[in-house]
């Protein structure tokens, strides 16, 4: 089966690499050359121009930064959906306004498009690793895409309408970036208080205070190594900022989550944003 990717970025190329593994061919699309060459060393045909897409492929993948750029890849510039055939399903897996997906949904199916959130949870490595989660704003009984998900999900999990993965997604990513936090300040105080780093990590991760952030975290922030990033700093800002989103519009109180904003905005001021997001720890560090 030929599949479509249109945005070849960590992610993307992470997803290329699992679809090919599994004998699918492969075409994308990027607006940086740098990463067209880099899907095109892992086998994937790189389009010259984006709309050709939708006349080869019933399926396409989106692995955008946020709903902005999924609109105008649709209907700005681009006018992707000038060239989707009827019954073209796009698989979205951005993590934006999930208002922003049912609207777009219900704009898609006017002219016999789906387009279905299939919010990944992990990072590229954890997908590249076939481990990520699949958080799907869609019906299992309604997924001729299972098959495709598979290849680079372990699990996936359906809530029957469109958006509803993407607020999955981002509950599951406020545990994901306040793990980060807290070992980032624990850390940090160790550090101020002259203790091993190695040493307190050792017992943080031997106890029932343990969790994956101190396997994958943990040493980039001792050792003060943030790249190659396997998830940026400063997209988990743009979640960070669409989980408060989330909270507001449902009467939620998050107040970690906003003092988790005001220290990694200050970051991103900095100019850390491009940084694996374990650069947190830059916040508390001497």
């Amino acid at each position: 089966m030929e599949i479509g990717l249109i945005g070849l970025g960590l992610m993307g190329q992470a997803m290329a690499e699992r679809l090919l593994g599994a004998g699918h061919r492969v075409c994308g699309y990027d607006l940086r050359p740098e990463a067209c060459a880099e899907a095109r060393a892992l086998g994937v045909e790189i389009l010259e121009d984006v709309r050709d897409a939708g006349p080869r492929c019933s399926f396409i993948l989106l692995s955008l930064l946020n709903s902005d750029n999924r609109r105008e890849l649709l209907w700005g510039p681009q006018r992707l959906t000038e060239t989707l055939r009827p019954g073209t399903i796009l698989l979205d897996s951005t993590t934006g306004r999930p208002e922003d997906i049912e609207e777009d949904h219900a704009r898609l199916a006017a002219q016999g498009v789906r387009l279905v959130d299939i919010c990944l949870s992990g990072s590229s490595q954890v997908l590249r690793e076939g481990r990520s989660l699949a958080l799907i704003g869609g019906r299992r009984d309604e997924a001729p895409y299972a098959e495709l998900l598979a290849a680079f999900s372990k699990t996936q999990y359906y809530f029957d309408a469109p958006g509803q993965g993407n607020r999955v997604k981002l509950i599951v990513n406020l545990v994901f970036g306040l793990n980060r936090l807290v070992l980032a300040e624990a850390l940090g105080l160790a550090e101020r208080a002259g203790f091993d780093l190695g040493l307190i990590l050792e017992i943080l991760k031997a106890g029932e205070t343990y969790s994956v952030a101190m396997d994958t975290k943990g040493p980039k922030m001792i050792s003060g190594t943030y790249a190659p990033a396997v998830a940026r700093l400063g997209q988990h800002a743009k979640d960070v900022h669409l989980i408060l989103d989330y909270a507001r519009r449902v009467g939620a109180r998050v107040p970690v989550s906003e003092v988790h904003a005001q220290l990694i905005d200050d970051l991103l001021r900095g100019g850390w944003g491009e940084l694996d997001n374990a650069a947190i720890f830059k916040a508390y560090a001497s």
